[in-house]
């Protein structure tokens, strides 16, 4: 599963894809298989004017499941992107837990 990465209002916006595109891989790597659609949105909100004001808002789709959103803002576009997948990626693993264990224990009662 590939994600949809949408920049705007960044400089380098390439290298910025192609480094959310290889963290996304990195922290999702184990759990892809579950996720049906992913989407990425980076922004400046005050283009060169500076300050704390780079965003990024992670989505993703899992089947059985509500869709995990997260948003982080940063000083840095890298750290924003990294705090968000981070955080995308952990609440996805922990609702995946969850519902296996839900289910195994559901499954389990029926038959015991």
């Amino acid at each position: 599963m590939k994600p949809v990465i949408i920049a705007k209002g960044l400089k380098a916006q390439r290298a910025i894809r192609d480094y959310a595109a290889r963290r996304f891989d990195f922290a999702l790597n184990r759990i892809q298989h579950n996720i049906r659609a992913a989407t990425l949105r980076i922004s400046d909100k005050d283009g060169p004017k500076g300050g704390i004001d780079k965003r990024c808002l992670v989505q993703l789709s899992v089947p059985g499941l509500p869709d995990i959103v997260v948003t982080e803002t940063a000083h840095n576009v890298n750290v924003a992107i990294d705090r968000a997948i981070h955080r995308a990626a952990y609440t996805a693993q922990r609702l995946l837990a969850r519902a296996k264990s839900f289910s195994y224990t559901k499954h389990h009662l029926e038959f015991a």
